[in-house]
C-alpha cells in the first residue's frame, strides 16, 4: 500500500470520525429535553409518595373514628338494655328498690344522651377527615397517568405525549392540595 493511499485513508477515517461526533452532538441537542422529562417525572413520583402518605394517614383516621364511634353506638345500646331492665324492675318492685331501680333508670338516661353526644361527634370527625379522601385519590391518579404518559414520551420521543404528561400532573397536583387542605 502506498503512503499515499495510507494517508488517505486516514484522512477518510479523520472525517468518518468527525461527522460522527457531529452527528452525536446534533442527536444530543434535538434530544435534550429527554432530561427534563425525567426529571418531571421523578417529581410527579415523589408528589405521588407524599400524597400517598397523606391519603393514608386520613384514611386511618377515618377508620380510627369509625371504630370508637361503633364503640360508643354500643355503649349507648347497652345502656339502653339497661335502662329498660331498670324500668321493669321499677314497675314490679316496691318502696327502696322501686326508687333504687328509678335512680338507675334516670342513670343510664344520662349515659344514653352522654353517650349519644359523644358518638356524634366521633362520626362528625370522621366525616371531617373522609371528605379528604375523593380529591386526593383523584390526584394520585392523575399523578399515575402523568408518569406512564411521561415514561411512553421517553420511549417514543414525542414532545406532545410530554405536554399531556405534564398538564395532567399539575391538575394532579392541585387535586391533591385541594383535597389536603379542605
Amino acid at each position: 500500500m502506498s503512503e499515499a493511499s495510507r494517508e488517505a485513508d486516514v484522512q477518510e477515517l479523520i472525517r468518518s470520525i468527525a461527522e460522527e461526533r457531529q452527528e452525536a452532538k446534533a442527536k444530543e441537542r434535538r434530544e435534550s429535553w429527554t432530561k427534563y422529562v425525567s426529571m418531571m417525572v421523578v417529581v410527579l413520583a415523589v408528589a405521588t409518595g407524599i400524597g400517598s402518605l397523606k391519603a393514608g394517614g386520613f384514611s386511618s383516621k377515618v377508620m380510627l373514628f369509625q371504630t370508637r364511634a361503633s364503640d360508643e353506638w354500643a355503649y349507648y345500646q347497652a345502656k339502653s338494655i339497661k335502662q329498660r331492665v331498670a324500668e321493669m324492675e321499677a314497675r314490679l318492685s316496691t318502696g327502696p328498690q322501686a326508687e333504687a331501680a328509678q335512680a338507675d333508670v334516670a342513670r343510664y338516661k344520662k349515659d344514653q344522651i352522654d353517650s349519644q353526644a359523644r358518638a356524634k361527634d366521633l362520626e362528625a370527625q370522621r366525616d371531617g377527615f373522609a371528605k379528604h379522601g375523593p380529591d386526593m385519590g383523584f390526584g394520585i391518579a392523575l399523578l399515575q397517568i402523568s408518569i406512564a404518559l411521561a415514561s411512553v414520551c421517553l420511549l417514543t420521543k414525542r414532545r406532545w405525549l410530554w405536554a399531556a404528561a405534564g398538564l395532567l400532573g399539575v391538575l394532579g397536583i392541585a387535586y391533591l392540595i385541594y383535597g389536603y387542605l379542605i
